[in-house]
């Protein structure tokens, strides 16, 4: 592994799921078990969601919410896929994307409610 490879591995650890700066411990439970580990929640703002084109059209009676989990990869017990279930502290969310840079994944989460 190259010196740049193996800062950017530290730094995920180090800086950016560090527990005394950013990150917070959060239970995440899969069909493969469930692991406790440092992630960051990431609640988008709607100016975020504007300037990235998303946009999370609500139906009659049914809205919902979306999050970003930053999680290093070697933490979880699996990449999660599209579409598959995730529950994060006891709230089950369904996976909308999951983007890996360099070990750390972005996955994009989206939970319905009821109105």
């Amino acid at each position: 592994m190259s010196a740049f490879k193996e800062q950017v591995a530290k730094d995920i650890q180090d800086v950016f799921l560090n527990g005394d700066e950013f990150a917070e411990n959060h239970k995440i439970e899969c069909d493969l078990g469930e692991v406790t580990c440092p992630c960051v929640l990431q609640s988008p703002t709607a100016r975020e969601r504007f300037i990235s084109g998303e946009k999370y059209d609500r139906y009659d009676g049914i809205g919902g919410e979306q999050v970003v989990l930053h999680v290093a990869k070697i933490n979880l017990l699996e990449v999660p896929s599209e579409g598959v279930c995730l529950t994060i502290d006891g709230h089950a969310m369904d996976v909308i994307s999951c983007v890996d840079d360099m070990g750390m994944l972005s996955i994009t989460l989206q939970v319905n409610t009821r109105e």
